[in-house]
C-alpha cells in the first residue's frame, strides 16, 4: 500500500502521460479482480452451483428407491399357508387341477387315518369345490398341521383329566352283581361324565391263594348328563396281572350341536384277594 501511496503522489506538475504511465504500473502490479471480472464469469459460477444440488438432490432420489426396492425384497407371508413365505415380486403359479384332485386325495386320507384314533374331535375336508387358490398347499405340508392339531388335543386332554378325575369314587357292585364305575372323558371345550358298567365272576385260584377274575359279561355305558347322547359301539375286556385286572376298550359316538365326535378310551377294573371289585 505504501507502495501505491508513494506512486500515486503525482505533483501537479506531472504531465497527463506521465500519470496514465503510473496509472498503468499500478494495475500490472496490482490487478484487480471483482470490478473487471466478466459478466460471463458470474453465469458460469451459477450455473455450476445449480448442476452441484441438482446432484445432490438427485443422490437423495436414488438412496430412497435403492432402500425402497430393498424392503420389497423382504420375505412375506401369503394368506393361507401356514408357515410359507415368497419374494414380493414372485408370481404364484396355479396348480393344475390334476394336482388339485391328486392333493385332495391325500387331504382326505390323512383326515381319516387321524380320525381313525377315535380320540373325541371332529375334524374334515371341505367340499374340493369350496377350496380357494390359497388353500393348497402340500399335502406333506397339511399332515403336519393335522399332527399338530392332534398332539395339542391329547396334551390338553391329559391336563383336563388329571385336573378333574380326583373326585372319582371307587367301584360300586350293587345286590345284582353289576359293578359300575366312573371315569370322565374329554371333548373340545367339554368334559363328560360316563360310567361303565359289567358283571364280573371271580373265582379262587389255590395256587396263588386269592380270588381272581374268571369273566366278564354285560358291559354297558352311559353319560350322568343330559346334554348330547353317547351311543356305544364296540368293547373289549383284556384280562390282566394274571387275572387281577380286566382292562376294558370302550368306543361310543357323542352326538352334541349338530357335531358328531367319535370317542374310544379304557378303564381299568380290579379284583382283591377277597373277590371285591374296585
Amino acid at each position: 500500500m505504501n507502495e501505491i501511496k508513494r506512486q500515486l503522489e503525482v505533483k501537479i506538475g506531472d504531465t497527463a502521460q506521465q500519470q496514465r504511465n503510473v496509472i498503468r504500473k499500478i494495475n500490472e502490479q496490482y490487478p484487480t479482480h471483482a470490478k473487471n471480472r466478466p459478466p460471463f464469469f458470474t453465469i458460469a459460477a451459477n450455473l455450476a452451483l445449480f448442476a452441484a444440488t441438482c446432484l445432490f438432490v438427485f443422490s437423495f432420489i436414488d438412496k430412497e428407491g435403492l432402500d425402497t426396492a430393498t424392503i420389497n425384497a423382504v420375505p412375506i407371508p401369503i394368506a393361507g399357508e401356514k408357515g410359507s413365505v415368497i419374494e414380493a415380486n414372485e408370481v404364484l403359479t396355479p396348480i393344475t387341477e390334476e394336482r388339485k384332485r391328486q392333493y385332495y386325495q391325500r387331504y382326505v386320507e390323512i383326515v381319516e387315518k387321524a380320525m381313525e384314533k377315535k380320540i373325541g374331535f371332529s375334524i374334515g375336508v371341505e367340499p374340493i369345490e369350496e377350496f380357494k387358490e390359497s388353500d393348497w398347499i402340500e399335502p406333506a405340508e397339511f399332515e403336519k398341521i393335522i399332527q399338530n392339531d392332534v398332539t395339542a388335543f391329547l396334551a390338553t386332554e391329559r391336563e383336563t383329566l388329571a385336573a378333574v378325575s380326583t373326585d372319582l369314587k371307587p367301584a360300586v357292585t350293587n345286590p345284582t352283581g353289576e359293578t359300575t364305575k366312573a371315569a370322565y372323558l374329554y371333548f373340545p371345550d367339554v368334559v363328560k361324565k360316563i360310567e361303565v358298567a359289567a358283571i364280573f365272576d371271580t373265582q379262587y385260584n389255590a395256587d396263588k391263594n386269592r380270588q381272581l377274575f374268571s369273566n366278564v359279561d354285560v358291559i354297558t355305558t352311559k353319560f350322568l348328563s343330559t346334554h348330547g347322547t353317547w351311543g356305544q359301539t364296540f368293547q373289549k375286556a383284556t384280562l390282566l396281572d394274571g387275572g387281577r385286572t380286566y382292562s376294558i376298550y370302550i368306543e361310543g359316538v357323542f352326538y352334541a350341536n349338530n357335531v358328531t365326535f367319535e370317542k374310544a378310551f379304557t378303564i381299568e377294573f380290579h379284583c382283591d384277594e377277597f373277590g371285591n371289585i374296585y
